[in-house]
């Protein structure tokens, strides 16, 4: 095939038509955009003068006085500049133009006093005209006559175009029924004593005269004519008391007191009830009739009225009153089934969790089966004491819950009252301070941090080793010398070795001081040696024989006097014989 250079004419005119369509669509589109932001700018344009029109009116007494009697006030867009509330510079979006200082902003109050802004404003009226305000009333309303409702006040007058009222200098009376004005129903009757007996929307005509002075039957009198609208509202039920007190000895069968009314204020209008836990008034499948402005009391059975009520631990029961115009009002309120106890740990923990907790019990049960008082901690610090409610009542383990409570942990800390025990120095010889030691005033078993003092103490003076000693006294074999008996010193206070000591004496005959044997005098015990002989704790006995001194009939003592107590001595008995040798060591 022949390769394509160029586009049919076809396919040049199909793309020419895609691309105008296309043009077409963004353009229309565009020019839309354009359009609505254009508007939107505009609507915020006027929302902004209006706002601060308002704030405007609010705050100036003068104005607020004014519209008491006036149908209306003008105010304009150099007042608002002014007074601070518009910027000088504001552009109109849709003039691209600063807004005019002189542009006119219409102010008034509606038939509930609510404020009414008019912007942009034009007064086309060049003489004195009947200003008409729509009226609302409620069904019920006392007012018997709503064709000429508030006629000559600032809802129902003559005005000039300012908005200020005629006034007749004689009467306040410019406008007198069957007169200089007529009320006219929509379908042209003559409008007589409307009440506010049917709900609807009435559209009235007025006809006056232009000159108030004349009278409508009048011939070649001018006539005017003004329109406005009054509108009986249905009433609305209202409920002035609803309250669900429980049943302790049956918590599903409560007692329910309410008053209700009509906002109508009339006794006879049909008033009906529903109650249901859903909130919903499309869940009332049955309605009953309400007592009308009487206080009622009556049991509700809650099974009844929720089929899943059992194991709920508590409910909010709606309470809805309807009238004949099916308007409605409800209130609620939240019925516990089961008591509830509220537990704020405050700055402990329960469980190791810092968080409030909720408890819902049955009535009459002891707290300490709900909660378990040893899981309250507050670290080594505070000892947990119970709990208390607002009115400071204590609740322990064995409290009955008959209501609902909120209980608040009660801690103690420890040491915060304390009682000195006893002191101490902070050294074991020499100068230091004087330690005190304390225990927790309500538990003394409980011991306290201690806390020193800058009170010094003086103790014994620091020893020096081996000034004072004790002695180790053994029995010792030395090759052919008979055993001999030595003394070994050691440190009084650490008893580290010091030194051989002193020679004893030689011991000969029957050895009853065995190799081996010793007595520690440093720690009060003696211990036997070899294989014969012995000594218990505090006396070694050997033989005399070697000391035989005929010059001494009943004692001998030998002493070595070293200032260490060290002692021996015999004793010659009535035979002849010679006792035992005795010993005792002291050290000193």
């Amino acid at each position: 095939m022949r390769n394509r250079k160029g586009f049919t004419l076809v396919e040049v005119l199909v793309s020419i038509g895609l691309l105008a369509l296309i043009g077409t669509v963004i353009g229309i589109s565009l020019n839309k955009a354009f359009k609505d932001n254009n508007k939107n700018n505009y609507d915020e344009f006027v929302e902004k003068v209006k706002s601060a029109a308002m704030l405007y009116v609010n705050n100036t007494v003068d104005i607020i006085n004014d519209l008491n009697d006036n149908s209306f006030k003008v105010i304009t867009i150099g007042d608002l500049i002014n007074n601070g509330y518009l910027n000088d510079n504001l552009v109109n979006p849709s003039t691209n133009e600063k807004v005019g200082k002189n542009e006119e902003i219409q102010v008034s109050y509606d038939s509930d006093y609510e404020l009414i802004v008019v912007y942009p404003y034009t007064n086309d009226n060049k003489e004195s005209y009947l200003y008409t305000l729509n009226y609302s009333v409620m069904y019920g309303d006392t007012t018997e006559d709503l064709c000429y409702v508030d006629l000559n006040t600032r809802s129902l007058q003559l005005i000039y175009p300012d908005g200020t009222p005629v006034k007749d200098n004689n009467s306040n009376k410019i406008l007198v029924p069957e007169q200089n004005i007529k009320a006219y129903m929509e379908n042209g009757e003559e409008c007589t004593n409307l009440t506010s007996e049917k709900i609807g929307t009435y559209k009235i005509r007025y006809e006056y005269t232009k000159n108030y002075k004349e009278k409508l039957n009048q011939k070649n009198v001018e006539k005017k004519s003004a329109e406005r609208t009054i509108t009986v509202r249905p009433s609305k039920p209202t409920i002035d008391i609803f309250n669900v007190t429980k049943n302790n000895n049956d918590v599903y069968n409560p007692t329910m007191t309410y008053k209700v009314s009509d906002s109508s204020k009339k006794t006879d209008m049909i008033l009906k009830y529903c109650i249901n836990t859903t909130g919903k008034i499309s869940d009332c499948s049955s309605w009953s009739e309400a007592k009308n402005s009487q206080d009622t009391t009556l049991k509700i059975n809650l099974n009844e009225i929720d089929k899943n009520i059992s194991g709920k631990n508590k409910v909010d029961i709606y309470f809805f009153v309807k009238n004949g115009f099916e308007e409605y009002a409800y209130k609620s309120q939240n019925y516990k089934i089961k008591t509830e106890v509220i537990v704020k740990p405050n700055g402990g923990k329960y469980n190791n969790d810092t968080n409030d907790f909720t408890k819902y019990v049955d009535n009459g049960v002891k707290l300490g089966s709900v909660i378990t008082f040893s899981s309250f901690t507050r670290g080594t610090t505070h000892k947990f004491e119970g709990l208390k409610d607002s009115n400071e009542k204590e609740y322990n383990v064995n409290s009955v819950i008959t209501d609902d409570v909120t209980l608040t942990a009660q801690w103690y800390e420890w040491c915060s009252s304390k009682t000195l025990q006893s002191t101490s120095c902070s050294e074991t010889c020499g100068e230091g301070n004087i330690i005190n030691h304390y225990v927790d005033a309500k538990d003394s078993s409980h011991k306290c941090p201690d806390e020193p003092t800058s009170t010094s103490c003086k103790i014994q003076e620091c020893h020096t080793r081996c000034d004072e000693t004790c002695a180790i006294y053994k029995c010792e074999q030395y090759s052919d010398w008979p055993i001999q008996y030595h003394e070994y010193l050691y440190d009084k206070y650490d008893h580290s070795y010091c030194k051989e000591g002193a020679w004893m004496g030689y011991v000969w005959g029957n050895n009853n001081c065995s190799v081996g044997a010793t007595i520690d005098n440093c720690n009060g015990t003696s211990s036997g040696g070899g294989s014969s002989g012995g000594s218990n704790c505090e006396t070694v006995s050997f033989d005399c024989t070697g000391f035989i001194y005929d010059t001494y009939n009943d004692c001998f003592n030998l002493v070595f006097d070293r200032g260490d107590g060290v002692w021996a001595g015999c004793e010659k008995n009535k035979y002849n014989k010679y006792r035992a040798c005795k010993y005792k060591t002291v050290c000193s």
